[in-house]
């Protein structure tokens, strides 16, 4: 297998789109699988970015990925006018075929999760069937349910016992993008992919259009003409939000580069226990690589006042940095973005889930909060016998379980309490597995005679996850 270069990732419609054709896309899951770290992939159509448009979470999921792959032809035209244009639609409808083919000849194991249980043996059945030797390492369907009622104890210690090395998930998005972002670290699979109505496809159970219609970028008719309740209105949905936010983002980002020229070489500044960068100039395709990447040994700042202008290019290089950093537990923050950068960040509704400081201090008290870890202080008023626990920066899949045994922990040695109050003033972001962190304290409490849950101080990213998820009921909060 040759060796394989960093594809080039674009931001349009406020989400990342890696550059990749279908053989790198193969020939990259093949080095995931090699490496052993679990990771996803997510096959994003239109429909994707409608949804992340008013999905904080889902945006961030994105964010997050592996890979983005460009599952619609009209994205792939729309990537026209970004000035850099994406090669290829790699669909996961055709993907997945494909990928069966590569792990007979490679000896991947796969493991189907979600659908209905008659589809998902059907689609197993004939997987096999067109490519004899491939391994199907289990088929599981959960009971139909929302993701804060589901067993994933369960079905982790399914997919740890099965051992694949793809796991192809199909609950639907975004619910399918959720569970595997909340839970792909524990169950240890290396490549996970949401793959939606593929499974369908694979049963027979629904009929993909022809290769001529799929070229034309009708295949949506297509299938909308043989589900038209169902899909008729998301897709005219789609379509307006397609329309309205490449209006909003000609403006920011569809523009041609400055005729000054590439930006400066950047100057990096070492603060002790944080690394400082300095990003100047204009952020586009010809300045890129001259740009210093943070080393990822320690947390960094990258100062962003002196950027003149970012193209979706260079708003794909800044997501591809912080990624990185992410992904090797470092934490890093952008500093006093320039008006025009932040307009950018404002259009592509990058600004919810971005790390961005007003000034280089606010970005290291940002770190420092970051850093505080997740055990939680409790503060105790023992006239109105309740508890309060101050919650951190974020609440995700890497630190949901020892923020969940402290609350557990300290509400438990206190059993004369009667109030238990989360304070999420400093908490910037949650995804579903701290929703279920939420709903395990409100369950805490409400078990307790006489006792409950107060969610004290949201902020919007917050708010959001909580409102898409339609729980402000059961977490008391108001909509």
């Amino acid at each position: 297998m040759k060796e394989l270069s960093e594809p080039r990732t674009i931001v349009m419609l406020g989400m990342p789109f890696h550059d990749v054709t279908m053989d790198e896309t193969l020939d990259w899951i093949a080095r995931i699988i090699k490496r052993r770290t679990p990771t996803y992939l997510v096959t994003a159509n239109l429909d994707f970015a409608t949804q992340a448009s008013t999905d904080v979470e889902l945006q961030r999921i994105l964010i997050e990925a592996e890979l983005v792959l460009c599952d619609g032809t009209p994205l792939v035209w729309t990537s026209r006018l970004t000035g850099h244009p994406l090669r290829e639609r790699v669909a996961g409808s055709d993907l997945v075929p494909r990928l069966a083919e590569r792990a007979a000849r490679e000896g991947w194991r796969i493991f189907l999760l979600g659908g209905d249980p008659a589809s998902v043996a059907k689609a197993s059945e004939n997987l096999q069937a067109r490519h004899p030797g491939l391994v199907i390492a289990g088929a599981y369907s959960p009971p139909f349910a929302p993701l804060h009622e589901f067993n994933h104890a369960d079905i982790a210690s399914r997919l740890r016992e099965a051992k694949p090395d793809i796991l192809l998930v199909a609950f639907g998005c975004p619910k399918q993008e959720k569970w595997i972002y909340s839970h792909y670290r524990e169950t240890g699979v290396p490549c996970s992919i949401g793959v939606g109505a593929t499974i369908d496809f694979l049963a027979g159970k629904v009929h993909r259009a022809p290769d001529w219609v799929g070229r034309l970028g009708l295949e949506w008719v297509f299938r909308m003409l043989q589900e038209p309740g169902r899909l008729a209105g998301r897709y005219a949905k789609d379509i307006r939000f397609l329309m309205s936010q490449v209006l909003r983002e000609r403006k920011a980002i569809l523009r041609k580069p400055p005729e000054s020229g590439p930006a400066d070489a950047p100057a990096v500044q070492d603060a002790g226990d944080v690394e400082i960068l300095f990003w100047k100039g204009a952020l586009i395709a010809g300045t890129l690589d001259q740009l210093k990447a943070p080393s990822c040994t320690k947390p960094f700042i990258i100062d962003m006042s002196m950027v003149s202008m970012i193209d979706s290019s260079g708003l794909g290089h800044v997501l591809r940095t912080l990624r990185r950093a992410w992904s090797q537990g470092i934490t890093g923050c952008l500093a006093a973005p320039s008006e025009k950068v932040l307009s950018v960040f404002a259009m592509t509704r990058l600004d919810r889930v971005l790390p961005v400081a007003d000034s280089t201090t606010a970005a290291h008290a940002l770190i420092r909060r970051e850093q505080a870890g997740s055990l939680l202080r409790p503060v105790i008023d023992s006239s109105e016998k309740s508890m309060l626990l101050l919650l951190p920066q974020r609440i995700m899949s890497d630190n949901v379980r020892d923020c969940t045994a402290s609350a557990v922990a300290e509400w438990q040695k206190r059993p004369d309490l009667r109030l238990l109050r989360l304070d999420l003033a400093a908490t910037t972001f949650i995804d579903s597995s701290g929703l279920g962190f939420l709903i395990r304290c409100q369950r805490m409490a409400a078990e307790r005679a006489g006792s409950r849950l107060e969610l004290l101080h949201l902020q919007p990213n917050v708010r959001n996850v909580i409102k898409v998820s339609k729980l402000e009921k059961l977490l008391g909060v108001e909509a």
